[in-house]
């Protein structure tokens, strides 16, 4: 595994592609602000990301997102590759086809496999606003660059630790950097909350309907926000600008903190050590009303520093 910071060299001669890599808090009830009252300096730091991706144009993207028992409900591997994908349309998000190059899909599991990764695929899973909310936000629909998503577990068990996740992350960028032609230019993208506890994430949740989930979250608003952690949120965005390799040690008791929704953080380790760059802290702020630390990282060569 590499975790020097740096890219890894490329494999038997191949010049590898670009690689930059963004982390983003989602939150559900974000997309219920339809008046864009609340948030404003997440709301800022997103348009931010939003201009530096368009710029950096990526010609593939490769995302690591939770799923909120609904497309593993039953079982719930650790990490699994999606081969083909379609948004849940769960919260608002979009009901269209992601542009998953199935190709690619299954290379990438059939290497992570062969790198000593416990890897899942999925043929067909539709993914909820842990993938929809921040694609939408990046892109503007879910068709708009080819995708593969990358679903980690980190609500059901079994929960990947930070290092099989930051390996998870390693392997992933080893591949990239082997198999992606040195003309094309990959996005990594992690998307999980910082520090929140979703009162729709608890024993009996997944036998919910989707009314029911969402009534449970609106109606517990403000005990829920009571879960936003400031400290620990800063400490892993601290982590992630100055010292990502250290994030792969991070145990139980470290996480812990962050609340059962914080355990997403792992979608940034693996986002951070994919692109095997920190991830500089673009936009930070607490949210009551969407319960949820919001916050939002970039390498420096996504936003051109």
């Amino acid at each position: 595994m590499n975790t020097s910071g740096a890219a890894s060299p490329a494999t038997n001669g191949h010049q590898g592609p670009t690689i930059a890599a963004v982390s983003m808090s989602h939150s559900p009830k974000m997309s219920a602000d339809v008046d864009h009252r609340e948030g404003l300096e997440f709301r800022a730091g997103v348009a931010q990301v939003v201009k530096a991706v368009a710029a950096y144009d990526p010609t593939l993207v490769v995302y690591f997102g939770p799923d909120h028992l609904r497309a593993l409900a039953g079982i719930a591997p650790c990490f699994t590759v999606v081969e083909q994908a379609r948004g849940y349309g769960d919260w608002g998000t979009p009901e269209e086809d992601y542009d998953v190059p199935r190709d690619r899909a299954v290379e990438l599991t059939h290497a992570l496999a062969g790198h000593g990764i416990d890897i899942a695929c999925a043929d067909s899973l539709r993914l909820d606003h842990g993938f929809g909310q921040s694609t939408e936000e990046l892109f503007g629909s879910l068709s708009a660059v080819p995708m593969v998503p990358i679903v980690i577990n980190c609500v059901d068990r079994p929960i990947a630790t930070a290092a099989r996740t930051a390996a998870l992350g390693a392997a992933v960028g080893e591949w990239l950097r082997g198999h992606v032609g040195a003309d094309e230019r990959v996005l990594v993208v992690g998307s999980g909350g910082l520090s929140h506890t979703p009162p729709s994430l608890v024993p009996g949740a997944r036998d919910l309907s989707e009314p029911q989930r969402q009534q449970l979250i609106t109606d517990n608003i403000a005990t829920a926000a009571e879960a936003i952690n400031t400290d620990w949120d800063y400490r892993m965005l601290a982590m992630l600008a100055s010292a990502h390799e250290d994030m792969a040690g991070l145990n139980p008791e470290d996480l812990a903190p962050g609340g059962g929704g914080g355990q997403e953080i792992r979608t940034w380790i693996a986002s951070a050590f994919a692109c095997a760059r920190p991830l500089q802290t673009v936009a930070y702020q607490p949210v009551p009303e969407w319960i949820t630390g919001m916050g939002i990282a970039a390498s420096k060569n996504l936003l051109g520093a």
